[in-house]
């Protein structure tokens, strides 16, 4: 959404960033608003947003100018500095042109929460959700087989959010981690190993082989030019005898949203986190449960998620290379969007209390202070659930919200 504010020549720039500081971060977070202040002095956009914070009166004129006979149009004005007595004077201006107006007046929840509706209308409209629109997502190959209710519908993927999905043949992917030079891997391989506190079953050949993945699978992205990508990859450790757990982990470290299993739910909850929250997620199974704690693992982590990391071996197979990380003992925020349309989810907060570790499950493991039973055990939306650093649960409520995905809640003893 993109939102201009008008001030007067009286007034800079800065007294509005300042005079408006919560109510702009609200509407950037909430509303993922692009902000532009507007003044006399200011050069002309080419095209006037239809939603416009009036900061200050005496900007009458100056709409009037930069209008652009698109409506119908949308007035903020909390009253302060005179902004709402030009607020009325506009709107009326606009009834006499044949323009539809409204004007949001009131506190910043409530403004807020009246854009935010605004913004879920005009993506209802469009049949697009501007956060996620024109995110390409490869899927190399199919999900894995014991994934039977992880699917996403991905025509509606595209229709409604604007996310498409390209397949990519994994013989493809095959072909290149065979190609990929001895020398350049190694260099991959070495800069990870600088990087690592310790290597346990790994060789340097191990190594070599998962970085060829890595340099794979980032050529395939970048060819492709995706912004996410899931793969099939235990047929990459039956083919190539190597693992694609570091690959990934790398992957998301430089930015592009990496799963693995094929599973295209969890994959989307870790596209959000990413877009909305800015944060990388650890995708993990859920592996241990008590009546106050949930323990999660997986053996890949973005790495920059880690106070640091050890080299492993993968978890079932015992070959390749894994992350066995070390993440501080903050709070998280557990986060799972399911349903083939994407249509449910499950969102809450807790802190780390435990980085425990067990040879009976994947090499990342991370224990949390809240009891998932009466969800996990009777209402899971699927296997993986996402975990993020931060307490970011009432910023996805929102976003939840605005979309209409419903929520599974959890009931606390």
């Amino acid at each position: 959404m993109k939102i201009n504010i008008l001030r007067s020549s009286f007034q800079t720039d800065e007294f509005v960033w300042n005079e408006y500081s919560e109510l702009i971060q609200r509407l950037k977070n909430e509303c993922r608003a692009e902000i532009t202040i507007i003044g006399d002095e200011t050069p002309s956009p080419q095209t006037m947003s239809n939603v416009v914070m009036i900061a200050t009166g005496g900007v009458e004129n100056l709409f009037k100018k930069l209008f652009t006979g698109n409506g119908p149009v949308t007035l903020i004005a909390d009253g302060r500095n005179n902004s709402l007595a030009a607020a009325l004077e506009i709107l009326t201006w606009l009834e006499t042109q044949g323009v539809e107006g409204r004007i949001l007046h009131g506190t910043n929840d409530e403004i807020a929460s009246a854009l935010v509706e605004t913004w879920r209308a005009t993506s209802l409209q469009t049949g697009t959700t501007p956060l996620l629109n024109g995110t390409r997502i490869g899927l190399f190959g199919q999900p894995s087989d014991w994934l039977i209710a992880s699917g996403v519908d991905r025509n509606y993927l595209l229709e409604y959010f604007g996310v498409e999905t390209v397949d990519i043949d994994l013989q493809r992917l095959i072909d290149g981690i065979k190609a990929m030079p001895q020398t350049e891997a190694e260099k991959v391989a070495q800069g990870i190993m600088n990087r690592a506190t310790g290597m346990k079953e790994p060789s340097c050949d191990d190594m070599a082989e998962a970085a060829k993945a890595y340099l794979a699978i980032k050529k395939i992205c970048q060819e492709e030019r995706l912004d996410a990508m899931t793969i099939r990859c235990f047929d990459i450790v039956k083919t190539c005898n190597t693992t694609s757990c570091m690959a990934l982990a790398l992957l998301n470290d430089e930015g592009i949203v990496a799963g693995c299993e094929g599973d295209m739910q969890t994959l989307m909850s870790m596209l959000l986190v990413k877009k909305l929250c800015g944060e990388e997620a650890f995708m993990a199974n859920p592996s241990q449960l008590t009546e106050t704690t949930t323990m999660l693992a997986h053996c890949t982590i973005p790495l920059q998620l880690c106070d640091d990391i050890t080299l492993r071996s993968h978890f079932e197979s015992g070959l390749g290379v894994a992350i066995q990380g070390m993440l501080p003992l903050t709070d998280y925020t557990i986060f799972k969007w399911g349903g083939p349309r994407l249509d449910r989810y499950f969102v809450t907060e807790a802190q780390a209390v435990e980085m425990p570790y067990s040879n009976h499950f994947c090499r990342t493991q991370i224990t949390l202070n809240v009891d998932l039973k009466p969800y996990l055990l009777q209402h899971s939306i699927g296997n993986h659930h996402v975990i993020i650093k931060g307490r970011h649960a009432e910023e996805i409520k929102r976003f939840m919200d605005c979309y209409g995905a419903l929520p599974i809640f959890v009931k606390q003893s």
